[in-house]
């Protein structure tokens, strides 16, 4: 339950809307979503962001350096759509070893090439049966919207062919997964607002979960959003309610800024006299 210390929920409302509505330009630079906006067209963007999402867990510094070595590849082959068009499609587990010897080099703490092969290869398969990726999330609550989503591309793959790996890079909400990625793809592709692009224009900000990190579940609890500590499905739809009480129809319009108090702004989860001054929380803000 959202912490019974929590400020006035007017204040807190108040507090929120202009940590959100602040000038947040900078911000983008050390945000794995400046990849998407680089691309104009809603095909290039859509495969951008869901193979951005999947890498964004551990330090920036490191998964953006695969990021760029992910869309060097395939920039050199025309864009990101050409490039997916062009994947191999994989049946079988020697096609899957056969692919991941082109990617050889692309690697993230325990995914490697193969489980890459085989996501460019789902989303190949999803642009040729339904012409866009967007297509695949259907609208409605997130958690049906990520299980349906991440299930196609998953499904996409023959199971003789998938990896441990692969299925990692698409965790479901119904085996318990706080979907941190997830949410976040769907955030960048839904809401109309900056920074994200508003691409599916099909999915409602208004059903969306915010997605759930150390730094959004340490803020939140700092300002009486929630009580529980687990980095879990249930803690980050709490979250969402507590928000959505807030502004109902775009209630994670404040995971942006939440996120990088601490990515960005460098939130230490204590009082650092250096920082918490010139914080726009600090009144309302426990460890303040």
């Amino acid at each position: 339950m959202p912490d019974p210390g929590a400020p006035d929920p007017g204040r807190l409302a108040e507090i929120l809307a202009g940590l959100a509505d602040q000038d947040l330009r900078g911000w983008l630079a050390n945000d794995p979503l400046q990849y998407v906006r680089r691309y104009p067209e809603e095909g290039d963007q859509e495969i951008v962001a869901v193979f951005a999402s999947v890498l964004a867990f551990g330090r920036v510094s490191l998964f953006s350096k695969v990021i760029r070595a992910g869309l060097s590849r395939m920039d050199a082959a025309g864009g990101p759509a050409r490039f997916i068009d062009g994947a191999p499609l994989i049946r079988t587990a020697a096609e899957r070893e056969e692919a991941a010897q082109a990617l050889d080099g692309l690697s993230y703490r325990w995914n490697r090439p193969a489980d890459f092969a085989l996501l460019f290869s789902a989303l190949r398969s999803v642009r040729a049966s339904h012409g866009r990726i967007g297509a695949v999330f259907p609208a409605g609550d997130a958690a049906t919207t990520l299980d349906r989503g991440f299930g196609a591309l998953r499904g996409a793959v023959p199971a003789a062919a998938q990896t441990p790996g692969f299925l990692r890079l698409l965790p479901l909400p119904s085996d318990g997964s706080a979907c941190k990625r997830g949410c976040m793809l769907l955030r960048w592709m839904a809401r109309r607002e900056f920074p994200d692009t508003g691409a599916w224009a099909h999915l409602d900000p208004a059903a969306l979960v915010l997605p759930l990190d150390v730094h959004t579940g340490r803020i939140s609890r700092f300002i009486g959003l929630t009580d529980r500590t687990d980095a879990s499905w249930r803690t980050a739809a709490q979250i969402t309610a507590a928000l959505r009480r807030i502004d109902p129809a775009d209630p994670v319009r404040f995971d942006f800024a939440m996120a990088h108090l601490g990515i960005s702004a460098g939130c230490r989860g204590r009082r650092d006299a250096a920082i918490c001054p010139g914080c726009p929380l600090d009144a309302i803000c426990r460890a303040a």
